[in-house]
């Protein structure tokens, strides 16, 4: 589990009371616009949004500065997208997306060009999206890259993106209080909307389970003082699961999903049951258990 901003400070719930303990070697620092882990050798990934983060990397067995998602599924391998300025004294207005080796340290740039951001390290290659920087809008378009290429193909029906799991990507559109869910097979753009509400809440996507359904907290109204998770396992088909207020990404491994809630952490285990599994709460998931 990792702190709530930069500078990040990661360490494990742990022990028959599931309390909190830092890890000295987990701390993480702002340089700029990019995120350094204090641990040497440092590691670098992106600083810029408040959206970025850290993680753990258990098969390396150290912190790194990017959220898991952006993590090849080995674990020795991630990606990150590093703002820059085409012209001296300008702001950012354009993006370098480095693929780094946690087997040797090598750090590739494999784009350089208008700004992107990284969505995720998948098995057939890096996707990113577009982004309007100084904007806290979404990404738009959606792109795969070629890690040892940083060859681009463009996906059809590319759009603003939470989430990419497997063949497919999950997105709200990037509005404000959305309220509409839609799924795109990323292989062939075919969009399929997974959740439309018609009333006064809106939702937040907070995951994909085991299963790679989506995971969504819905207002029960526009104020939104409660919130019901849900399972999405198919087209306006939910499994109701708690009322609960959670807003961060969770963390999916063999036990089931990690959610950090307001009041504790959280598994969602595969059978749909949700158990607090501590009390701690400030952070964000990092990583999985072991």
């Amino acid at each position: 589990m990792g702190s709530g901003g930069a500078p990040f400070s990661g360490g494990f719930v742990t022990g028959p009371q599931a309390s909190w303990t830092a890890d000295p070697a987990g701390t993480l620092s702002k340089s700029g616009d990019l995120l350094v882990t204090d641990l040497k050798p440092t590691l670098t990934g992106s600083g810029f949004s408040s959206s970025d983060a850290g993680s753990y990397d258990r098969a390396v067995r150290r912190w790194i500065p990017v959220p898991r998602a952006q993590v090849r599924d080995d674990g020795l391998a991630y990606s990150y997208a590093e703002p820059f300025a085409s012209k001296p004294g300008s702001l950012n207005d354009a993006t370098r997306i480095h693929v780094v080796s946690l087997a040797d340290g090598t750090d590739r740039v494999i784009y350089s060009g208008s700004p992107r951001s990284v969505l995720a390290y998948e098995t057939d290659g890096i996707y990113i999206t577009s982004v309007v920087y100084y904007r806290d809008d979404l990404g738009s378009d959606l792109w795969r890259l070629d890690p040892a290429t940083g060859a681009a193909t463009a996906i059809p029906n590319g759009a603003p993106f939470e989430a990419v799991v497997g063949q497919y990507a999950f997105s709200d559109g990037g509005v404000i209080m959305p309220r509409t869910l839609v799924r795109v097979d990323i292989q062939t753009g075919a969009q399929e909307t997974w959740f439309h509400t018609d009333g006064p809440g809106w939702i937040w996507f907070v995951g994909i389970d085991g299963s790679g359904h989506p995971i969504i907290d819905v207002s029960q109204d526009v104020s939104g003082p409660k919130w019901q998770l849900e399972v999405v396992t198919a087209p306006q088909v939910l499994t109701p699961i708690a009322t609960i207020t959670i807003h961060a990404l969770g963390v999916t491994d063999s036990h089931g999903t990690w959610l950090a809630g307001d009041d504790g952490v959280y598994l969602l285990r595969p059978d749909s049951t949700l158990v607090r599994v501590s009390e701690v709460t400030g952070g964000n998931i990092a990583g999985g258990c072991s």
